[in-house]
């Protein structure tokens, strides 16, 4: 069953997931695409990173029930935005996972990782030496993996590029489940704020989503 979760986590918002078992003219076969993303898709030389765009789009189109044409872009920035259908997106993919997190009213960010001890080596790169001191040895890769998550979740909401991990991103102390909620902090003004981050594990993947109420400048 490729469609792993199809959840509403709060009124007007849903999350989805879906594992990726089928090939490309299958995903084909479920789309409308218009001339521009079919030329964009044939650019794609990573078979994998084709399926995820695919994938992604055939995902939203189950998301929000529609046979129609979805018309998603992105803008200058690079966040996703559906010009057609009242509703704000994020996307992410992971090996063989995609993952939709779609909201009537708020603006959102979605990330999810296929774990791997990789992480370890540039663990620096965007969690600072007062971050990482919190962290003890034990479930250290799925903690790395929550930071890592959560803070390109807050990224992906912020939506604007001038975030850097290490200085305007930040994420409270923790126990860890292998599911919760923490709290993120956006520290760049003028949209300085403070976001609830939602993460789950799921099998060797980590999963984190925010939501926000603010409206970020």
């Amino acid at each position: 069953m490729p469609l792993l979760i199809n959840r509403t986590i709060a009124d007007g918002i849903n999350l989805a997931i879906w594992n990726i078992d089928e090939d490309v003219n299958w995903f084909f076969s479920k789309l409308i695409l218009n001339s521009k993303e079919l030329i964009y898709i044939s650019s794609i030389k990573h078979p994998q990173r084709k399926l995820h765009y695919l994938a992604s789009r055939v995902l939203l189109r189950t998301v929000i029930e529609t046979d129609d044409f979805i018309h998603l872009e992105n803008d200058l920035n690079g966040k996703p935005v559906i010009h057609n259908f009242p509703y704000k997106v994020s996307l992410s993919h992971s090996a063989s996972l995609t993952a939709v997190l779609l909201s009537n009213k708020f603006e959102v960010g979605i990330d999810i990782e296929k774990m791997h001890a990789k992480i370890f080596r540039i663990q620096h790169k965007f969690m600072k030496e007062e971050e990482l001191k919190y962290l003890s040895e034990e479930n250290k890769l799925e903690k790395l993996y929550i930071n890592w998550c959560a803070k390109e979740a807050m990224y992906k909401l912020y939506g604007k590029k001038q975030l850097n991990f290490l200085n305007h991103l930040l994420i409270q102390p923790f126990k860890y489940m292998d599911s919760g909620n923490l709290k993120g902090f956006i520290l760049k003004e003028p949209a300085a704020c403070e976001v609830k981050v939602s993460y789950e594990k799921i099998g060797d993947y980590m999963l984190a989503y925010v939501i926000s109420g603010k409206e970020l400048i």
